[in-house]
């Protein structure tokens, strides 16, 4: 009898483990999917926080995302104490605490988000607009000095183009690039010259297409070399 007993007790045993050990398992298994919960969420607000706090926020942008964080700590007080008085994450499974937790955190994203976006969009337009590259190319006579600011012209302005594209600046780079390459591209501008007259307008296009010849050159073909610095680039070369 007393080996039966002793059999039984042990069996006993080995089953109360068995439940102990897979009621740790479980509870493991919740803590697990509650920090997954929480952690790309947590991640989320903090990618977030960084890009839309690059620029200095509005007053009613601030006071909204300040409520939103009173409430987050509000709801992570309610959670931390459930936790404390319960002793099993578990609970949590069903709590609407935890709902409400993430739900709050999900709003403060949201606000950053709202918020950031209306600064960067201020601040794009406090920039100015630049011409677009085609209307430059279709108003610009083609000389060398166009051409090169054109070319100049275009690759700046594509980098703008892209910035203003963001939703939102992806770091304060984007803040600190964004003026410098629009100064950029007024420069290149500001070289092109849209008042040349027809007879140096008719000499570059023949000399881009290899028809160039002694009567292109007039007098004023040669006074605006001279007045543009672009005398020396061209030579005079027989073809007998």
């Amino acid at each position: 009898m007393s080996t039966l007993l002793q059999r039984c007790q042990a069996v006993s045993a080995k089953v109360e483990r068995l439940m102990l050990a897979h009621r740790h398992a479980s509870q493991q298994q919740r803590v697990q999917e509650r920090s997954r919960e929480w952690m790309s969420r947590r991640e989320k607000q903090r990618a977030v926080n960084a890009r839309a706090t690059c620029l200095p926020l509005d007053g009613e942008s601030e006071t909204r995302i300040n409520e939103k964080r009173m409430q987050l700590r509000y709801n992570a007080v309610q959670v931390l104490e459930r936790l404390r008085s319960q002793e099993d994450i578990g609970q949590l499974t069903n709590d609407a605490a935890w709902e409400r937790l993430l739900a709050s955190l999900d709003c403060l994203v949201e606000q950053l988000e709202a918020s950031g976006k209306l600064a960067w969009k201020g601040f794009v337009e406090e920039q100015g607009t630049l011409e677009d590259p085609a209307w430059l190319r279709d108003r610009a006579p083609t000389t060398p000095i166009n051409d090169a600011a054109l070319a100049a012209y275009r690759n700046s302005h594509s980098v703008y183009s892209g910035l203003i594209k963001l939703a939102m600046p992806r770091s304060a780079d984007d803040v600190h690039q964004l003026p410098h390459v629009i100064a950029a591209c007024r420069t290149e501008v500001a070289k092109i010259k849209f008042d040349v007259p027809p007879d140096v307008q008719h000499f570059f296009q023949a000399v881009q297409s290899g028809n160039a010849s002694m009567a292109s050159v007039t007098s004023g073909v040669l006074t605006w070399l001279s007045e543009n610095g672009q005398l020396e680039r061209y030579r005079i070369r027989s073809v007998g």
